[in-house]
Parts: C-alpha cells; structure tokens; sequence
C-alpha cells in the first residue's frame, strides 16, 4: 500500500493546482508507492497533457517523514533553476553558510526573520521582498525541508510568485559541489509588463546568478577565515 503524498501544485489556487489535488485524493489504496505515482501521472495527463510530476528528493526529506512529497507543475518542462558550484568548503560548513547565513547571500529576494526565530531549520521562515522592473512582490520564505548537510529545500510565496528549489550538497576532495535544481511560477502583472517570457527568464535567471555568485563569495571569505585561524 502507498504511502498517501502530499501535493505541492504550482501556479497555487489554479485549476490545475485544484484538480492535482482531487487526482491525488482518488488514488487507489491498492498501490505501491511506484505504481502510484505512475497512476496519478496518467491520470493527471489525462486532461492537462504537458503535466510534470517530479517526487522530492531523498535527501531533501526528513528523517522523520515517511510519506512522499510530490511536485507537479502544469509546463513541458521540469525545472528552470539549475545550477552547479564548487565552494572551496567541507560540506558541512557549506551547507551551514547556506542555512544559517541565507539573508546575507541571497541577494535575488530581501529577507527578514520572522519572529520569533526558530530553532528548527525547518521550520524557519522569513518575510521576503522581491523587487523586480519597479515594482515590489511580497510574501513569505521558508524552509520546506532539510537533512543537514546533505540537503535543503526552500519554498517561496507571495503576491502570485510560487517558488520551489532543493541545494543538494556533495564532499569533493577540494571543496563541495552545491547543486540547485527548482521552479518557479509567475503572477500576470510579470508577464504583462514583458510580453517576451525569454527576455522575462533571463532577467530572473540574471538575478538568480547573482544570489549563487554571492553564496561562492561568502564559502570563499569563511575559508580564508578558517585557514587563518588555522594558523594561529
């Protein structure tokens, strides 16, 4: 018998994120977990044929969950963050960097903390601002799951943008790959103002950039202060 997944369908509040969720509510209860994801797949395509299903990460869930979290997006295509960087970090400091010192690298959004702070990583939140072509998306930005140091997911929302994305943390013998596949979903107002959606992907691809180009700068500066205090 399947484990009973949960649904996170992106653009949240449409009818397709509303039908995923009836689908995933009629799954057989005969199933294994594989055979019902391939059900639920078919029968989703069965009325928006361009449906992506992805199931979270292994390493992005938590030990103390059992049941499946599965993503489906209404789009030919699964994920357009996806990045790879080296970071001349062990991976558990790596992934420190990126968890506990989020607000300084991640330059794409303005983030605040949400008081009170939690301990928990994952159940800690913030206020996210989003400024982009003069005007300002609000909303939350939290973290969704982690298995410290192997892996985090973040999920944002607010003023019609859905964001989703896993960092996956990898030991090298020099440094950590850090890898960031994710999707995101965009209000009216964005694809007004930009009626080219390549111009528009660019420009957020740009500001994602960015935010990983502060991460490696940040893994840079700690390493040198760890060499330093080394030498002492």
């Amino acid at each position: 018998m399947h484990n009973e997944p949960e649904i996170i369908a992106t653009p949240r509040g449409s009818d397709f994120a509303e039908h995923a969720g009836r689908i995933a509510a009629r799954i057989p209860s005969g199933l294994g977990d594989v055979e019902a994801l391939d059900w639920y797949r078919r029968e989703l395509r069965e009325r928006y044929p361009n449906a992506i299903v992805r199931e979270q990460d292994d390493l992005a869930r938590t030990r103390s969950s059992s049941f499946p979290v599965w993503y489906t997006s209404n789009r030919p295509r699964p994920f357009r963050i996806d990045i790879s960087l080296d970071v001349p970090l062990d991976r558990d400091v790596a992934f420190s960097v990126y968890t506990d010192r989020v607000i300084e690298w991640q330059t794409a959004v303005e983030l605040v903390p949400r008081v009170p702070v939690a301990t928990s990583l994952v159940r800690r939140e913030y206020d996210a601002c989003y400024s982009f072509l003069g005007l300002h998306y609000t909303g939350s930005y939290r973290v969704r799951a982690a298995d410290a140091p192997a892996s985090v997911t973040y999920e944002a929302s607010g003023s019609g943008i859905s964001v989703w994305y896993t960092a996956l943390f990898e030991q090298q013998p020099d440094g950590t790959r850090v890898t960031v596949t994710g999707d995101y979903d965009l209000p009216d107002t964005f694809l007004a103002r930009i009626a080219d959606r390549l111009v528009l992907e660019r420009a957020i691809a740009r500001d994602i950039a960015r935010a990983n180009k502060a991460y490696l700068a940040l893994c840079s500066q700690v390493a040198r202060e760890l060499g330093a205090a080394a030498a002492l």
